[in-house]
């Protein structure tokens, strides 16, 4: 069977109208499915809200009586399902109607330029295909007169590779020269960089660490390493809907640039979690070339101060003697961030501000904007107001989203309709039918 049998779904549609709150005319499942995982949302005539407090009872009663829980039947259901979709996520709805006849299935194929979400099959619309934020297209540059600190010392960086890992073997001429040659307008690596690699091209610096003492760091080869790449504008980027209003935050001393990521943040080491510690190329008018930074996986942009120097950070001269926390270089969300960008982004005229590059909107909106034709020119991504209480209807989203896709010439959303098979009744019919059965047998 496959996704587009009915029988591949009958199981869950039944399990989704028995666990519906009494009374519900229509119960629907609206999210993604595929890759042995899913994840919706719940609607019992439109409602999110009274599944939630029809589930806690049911949960109260399975707990004393020690049965199984309230959606213990719907997730084998969706598990089985999902087996059947090993490679792919799709967004679908399955509705389960007091009518069995009425029951559906949709499945909906998106195209690349369209974005789900969790708990929304279409979370966002890409109108401009590999279109970023503004503020993930800004570069930096190095300010005017900026030098290594006094306390850059390549000779030290090569003593404490030859007292600390004696073994080690350098990364070869050809790499140190491609790594170089890589670098945007032709900068240079400061000579302590230099150092480092032709000292030990990969392997683990373990220092002591005591008294909070910097500990080392696993060097990061100058090729074949995903860390080269992990914090650049591009990888740092989610979706429009999350990162669209991102700033980078300001560094009070300003000794780092504030930029969402760069290629000028050159990673020479990582702490084994993800983070990674990079020379700064382009420090800001109070740093030194050459100054170590901090890059966080957990944050979305910017880099934290660390030392002025490699030669300062091996030797433990770090910024406050302590490893740089979240907390310290928390995400800042801008005042464009798009929140309610419909109200932020609009002239006083009314008419929209043909800079807007995102707009977050629920299908009404987007509706009232397609109608009075003043989508804005410069629109790259089109988001959908998420609503986990009562989310649009899934066919007015698609339809809209549709419209917005027309108006770029881009593939459009497909939705697959999988009905319940003529005649083939349900749980309800299938019901009456073993009671008019019985009631024969009882002679009743």
């Amino acid at each position: 069977m496959s996704l587009t049998d009915w029988q591949s779904w009958e199981p869950f549609v039944e399990a989704l109208r028995r666990s519906a709150p009494p009374g519900t005319e229509v119960s629907e499942f609206v999210g993604t499915i595929g890759r042995g995982a899913w994840q919706g949302t719940y609607l019992d005539d439109g409602d999110a809200d009274a599944r939630r407090e029809h589930f806690r009872a049911l949960a109260r009663r399975s707990a004393t009586s020690g049965g199984p829980g309230p959606r213990a039947e719907l997730d084998d259901a969706l598990r089985a399902v999902a087996e059947l979709s090993p490679d792919a996520e799709r967004p679908v709805r399955v509705r389960a109607c007091a009518r069995p006849d009425d029951d559906v299935v949709e499945l909906i194929t998106l195209p690349p330029t369209v974005v789900s979400g969790p708990g929304a099959p279409v979370l966002e619309v890409v109108l401009e295909p590999g279109a970023l934020p503004a503020r993930y297209r800004e570069t930096i540059t190095a300010a005017p007169g900026a030098a290594p600190a006094p306390s850059a010392d390549p000779d030290a960086v090569r003593r404490v590779i030859a007292d600390r890992m004696p073994d080690a073997v350098g990364a070869s001429p050809d790499e140190v020269a491609a790594a170089e040659a890589a670098l945007p307008g032709g900068v240079r690596r400061p000579e302590e960089a230099r150092a480092l690699y032709t000292a030990a091209g990969s392997g683990s610096l373990k220092l002591a660490a005591g008294d909070g003492r910097f500990g080392g760091f696993e060097i990061v080869p100058l090729a074949s390493s995903f860390l080269r790449d992990a914090f650049l504008p591009a990888h740092r980027f989610g979706t429009w809907t999350a990162d669209a209003g991102t700033v980078a935050p300001q560094d009070p001393a300003g000794r780092v640039q504030a930029a969402i990521g760069s290629p000028l943040w050159f990673p020479v080491g990582t702490d084994g979690a993800g983070n990674v510690y990079a020379v700064d190329l382009a420090p800001g008018e109070n740093g030194h070339v050459g100054q170590i930074v901090f890059l966080d996986h957990e944050l979305r942009a910017g880099a934290v101060y660390r030392a002025e120097s490699l030669a300062a950070l091996l030797a433990g001269r770090t910024a406050d003697g302590a490893e740089p926390s979240a907390a310290g270089s928390r995400t800042e969300r801008g005042p464009d961030a798009p929140d309610q960008p419909d109200k932020e982004q609009d002239r006083p005229d009314g008419k929209p501000d043909q800079r807007s590059e995102f707009l977050n909107l629920d299908p009404a909106g987007w509706t009232k904007r397609l109608d009075a034709r003043t989508v804005p020119d410069t629109l790259k991504a089109a988001g959908f107001v998420p609503d986990r209480a009562r989310p649009p209807a899934l066919t007015d989203t698609v339809d809209v989203a549709n419209r917005l896709l027309e108006l770029r010439g881009l593939e459009q959303i497909t939705v697959t309709r999988v009905p319940r098979p003529a005649g083939s009744g349900g749980s309800a019919g299938r019901g009456s039918e073993r009671k008019g059965l019985l009631d024969r047998l009882l002679g009743r």
